[in-house]
C-alpha cells in the first residue's frame, strides 16, 4: 500500500536537517566554552526537535463513525478498540515503535506527574477507564506503540472518545487536545447529511486547528454516499467552512490489504487521506518546526556573537575599549531599564489574566442564563412528562456547545493576550521577541465527571387516575345536591343532582390538572437549574485553573527572554574588562579564538537565514 515518503529521509529534502543539526552543534559548543549553560540548554531542545518531531494527528466526530477503524485500517494494525457500543472511552495515542506495546498512563496524586503502566496489547479490547492494573487511580490514556511505516514518518495519531450522546460527555475533553494538534481528520458517515451538533463540534475544531479535512466514512454500507457527500459540501459552503471531504471505507481497506489487491485499495481511497498525511500534515509541519529550530540557532547565535564580538574589538584596539565599556555600560543601563519594567510586561499579563478570567466567566455565565431561559419556556408549553428525553437532549446539546465555544473563544483570547505582552518587550526596545506557543496541557479541558440531567419523580397520570379524579370531584356535588333536592321530595340521586356533581367533577378535574401540571413544571424547571448549576460550578473551577496554567507558562517564557538579554549583556561588559588585564602573548592567543569563533557564528548565521529563505 502507498505511503507518504519522509521528508528528513528521502534524497533532497534529508540535507537541510543535517546542516541544520552541524549549526546547532557548532553553536552549541561556542555557547559551552564561553558557559552559557542556558544557550546549550535550549539549542539542545532544539536538536531533539528537529531531529525527531513528533507531529500530531488528531481523529475525532461523533459516536460510532469509524474512528478507531479508520485508524486500524490506515495503519494495518489493531491499535485502536473497535466494537458495537461506545468503544473509544479513553484518549488513544499512537506513535512509532520496532516492538509493539501498550501502556496506561494514571494519575498522580498531589499533581504529581502521571504513572505508565504496562499491558498486554489484547487488553485494549477492553473498557479501561476502571483497569484493574490502574489500581483504582483515574486512566488519564492509552499509549500504543506500533511498527507502522505511516508512523515511522514521525506521526502520532491521537483516536479521541466520540463526541455526542448523552449529554456529549466528551466534547470539552476533546476540544482540550486540539491546541496541541498539528492536523485534524474529522470523521462522518455517510448514513446521514450533517446534524446541527455536528456541524458546531465541527465550527469549534477547526478554529482551533485549521489543517484540517473531514473524512465521510463507510462509503460501503450506503449507495447513496455521494449524494450525502454533495449535500455536506454545500452544509460546510454555508458555514463559512472551507475544509476538503476525503470519502472512504475502512473495511475496504481491510480487504484490500489482506488481499493484496491495488483496485480494491482505490476504491476504499485511502489513498488520498495518506497523500493528505503526507503533503499537507508531514511537509508542512516539518517546515514549521524548521522555521522554529532556525529562529532558535539565530538568536543564540546573536547572543554570542554579541560577547565575542565585543571582546575581540576590545583586543584588538585600546582605544575603544573605554568607548565599547561606555557603549556597554549605556546598553546595559538601557536593557535594565527596559527589564526593569517587569512590572510594565507582569503588570500586562496580570491585568490581562484577570480581564480574560471575568470575561470568560461572564460569557459563560451569559450563554447558560440564555439556554436557562429558552429552556423554561419549552417547559411552560408542553407537558415535562411526556417530552422530558427530547428536553433534556436538548438542553445537553446546547450546554456542549455553550461550554466549546467559551472554551475557544478563551484559547484564541489567550493567544491575543501573549502577543500583548509580547509588544511591551519591543515597544522597550528588545526585538526579536519570539511568542510562545500555548501549550494545550495548560489548555485542555477536560470537565471531568458532569451528571447528567435527573429525571422527572412526577409520572404521566394514567386513564384510571384521570378517572379517580373526576368521580371524587362528583361524588361532593352528588352528595351536596342530592341533599339539596331531598328536601323537595326528590331522591338522592336525580337528575339535577348528577348534572350537579357532573360539573362540579369536571370543575375538580380540571383544577387537579392544572395544579398537577404545575408542580411538574416547576419539578422540570429546578432539575434543569441544578445541571446547569452543576456544569457551571465544574466549567467555572476548570477554567479558572487553565487561566492560571497560562499565566505561569507565559510568565516563564518572557522571564527567560529577560534573564538572557540581561546576562549576554552583563557578560559582553565583563569580557570588555577583562580584555583590558590580559598580558600581549594571552591577548593574541585569545584574539585568535574569538576570531575563530566569531568566524564560525557567522557562518552560522549565514547558512541559517539562507535555510529560512528557502523555506519561505
Amino acid at each position: 500500500m502507498t505511503q507518504p515518503s519522509d521528508p528528513r529521509k528521502a534524497g533532497e529534502p534529508a540535507r537541510p536537517v543535517k546542516v541544520i543539526v552541524e549549526l546547532i552543534d557548532h553553536t552549541s559548543k561556542i555557547a559551552d566554552t564561553n558557559e552559557r549553560g542556558d544557550l546549550v540548554e535550549r539549542l539542545a531542545r532544539a536538536k531533539a526537535r528537529i531531529t525527531d518531531p513528533q507531529i500530531r494527528v488528531v481523529i475525532a466526530g461523533q459516536l460510532k463513525q469509524g474512528k478507531s477503524q479508520l485508524l486500524n485500517s490506515l495503519l494495518n494494525v489493531p491499535v485502536s478498540r473497535v466494537g458495537d457500543d461506545e468503544s473509544t472511552v479513553l484518549p488513544t495515542v499512537v506513535s512509532y515503535s520496532e516492538n509493539t506495546s501498550a501502556k496506561l498512563i494514571v494519575a498522580r496524586p498531589d499533581g504529581a506527574e502521571p504513572e505508565a503502566i504496562d499491558i498486554e496489547m489484547a487488553d485494549i479490547k477492553n473498557d479501561l477507564r476502571r483497569a484493574p492494573q490502574a489500581g483504582g487511580r483515574e486512566v488519564l490514556r492509552v499509549e500504543v506503540t506500533a511498527a507502522s511505516p505511516l508512523l515511522k514518518n514521525g506521526l502520532a495519531f491521537v483516536d479521541t472518545p466520540g463526541v455526542g450522546g448523552h449529554g456529549q460527555p466528551h466534547l470539552s475533553a476533546t476540544l482540550g487536545l486540539l491546541p496541541d494538534a498539528d492536523a485534524l481528520l474529522m470523521c462522518s458517515d455517510t448514513s446521514q447529511e450533517f446534524t446541527e451538533p455536528e456541524l458546531t463540534f465541527m465550527r469549534q475544531a477547526f478554529e482551533i486547528c485549521p489543517l484540517a479535512t473531514i473524512i465521510a466514512t463507510k462509503t460501503d454500507l450506503y449507495p447513496h454516499w455521494r449524494t450525502i457527500v454533495e449535500t455536506n459540501k454545500g452544509h460546510l459552503d454555508r458555514a463559512g467552512l472551507p475544509i476538503p471531504i476525503i470519502p472512504s471505507s475502512s473495511l475496504l481497506r481491510s480487504h484490500a490489504i489482506q488481499l493484496n489487491d491495488k483496485e480494491l485499495n482505490e476504491e476504499s481511497n485511502f489513498g488520498a487521506i495518506v497523500k493528505f498525511l503526507g503533503d499537507q500534515v508531514l511537509s508542512r509541519q516539518n517546515d514549521h518546526i524548521r522555521d522554529q529550530v532556525l529562529a532558535e540557532i539565530r538568536s543564540s547565535a546573536e547572543h554570542l556573537t554579541l560577547k565575542v564580538d565585543t571582546e575581540l574589538a576590545a583586543l584588538n584596539d585600546p582605544d575603544v575599549r573605554e568607548r565599547l565599556k561606555a557603549e556597554l555600560e549605556r546598553r546595559k543601563e538601557e536593557a535594565s531599564d527596559a527589564l526593569q519594567q517587569t512590572a510594565l510586561w507582569q503588570q500586562v499579563l496580570n491585568d490581562g489574566i484577570a480581564d480574560l478570567t471575568a470575561d470568560i466567566d461572564h460569557d459563560l455565565r451569559g450563554r447558560f442564563r440564555i439556554i436557562s431561559q429558552h429552556i423554561e419556556k419549552e417547559i411552560d408549553s408542553c407537558d415535562p412528562t411526556q417530552h422530558w428525553a427530547e428536553i433534556g437532549t436538548e438542553l445537553e446539546n446546547a450546554i456542549a456547545t455553550a461550554v466549546g465555544d467559551n472554551f475557544v473563544w478563551a484559547y484564541q483570547r489567550a493567544q491575543v493576550l501573549a502577543e500583548e505582552v509580547g509588544r511591551t518587550f519591543t515597544e522597550a526596545g528588545l526585538d526579536a521577541v519570539k511568542m510562545p506557543q500555548i501549550d494545550a496541557r495548560e489548555m485542555g479541558a477536560s470537565l471531568g465527571e458532569v451528571k447528567s440531567l435527573a429525571s422527572l419523580e412526577a409520572k404521566p397520570v394514567g386513564k384510571v387516575r384521570k378517572l379517580t379524579m373526576g368521580m371524587q370531584g362528583s361524588y361532593g356535588g352528588v352528595l351536596m345536591f342530592g341533599m339539596m333536592t331531598s328536601f323537595a321530595g326528590l331522591g338522592m340521586f336525580n337528575p339535577l343532582s348528577l348534572g350537579a356533581g357532573l360539573l362540579m367533577g369536571r370543575s375538580a378535574y380540571r383544577e387537579n390538572m392544572d395544579n398537577r401540571m404545575m408542580r411538574v413544571r416547576n419539578e422540570a424547571k429546578l432539575n434543569a437549574r441544578r445541571f446547569i448549576d452543576d456544569v457551571s460550578f465544574v466549567v467555572n473551577k476548570e477554567s479558572r485553573d487553565r487561566l492560571k496554567g497560562i499565566q505561569r507558562q507565559l510568565r516563564d517564557h518572557y522571564r527567560g527572554i529577560a534573564n538572557q538579554t540581561t546576562r549576554s549583556l552583563n557578560e559582553s561588559l565583563q569580557a570588555t574588562i577583562a580584555s583590558a588585564k590580559l598580558e600581549e602573548n594571552e591577548r593574541d592567543t585569545r584574539v585568535k579564538e574569538l576570531e575563530r569563533q566569531l568566524n564560525i557564528l557567522k557562518q552560522v548565521t549565514d547558512h541559517a537565514e539562507k535555510l529560512a529563505v528557502q523555506g519561505t
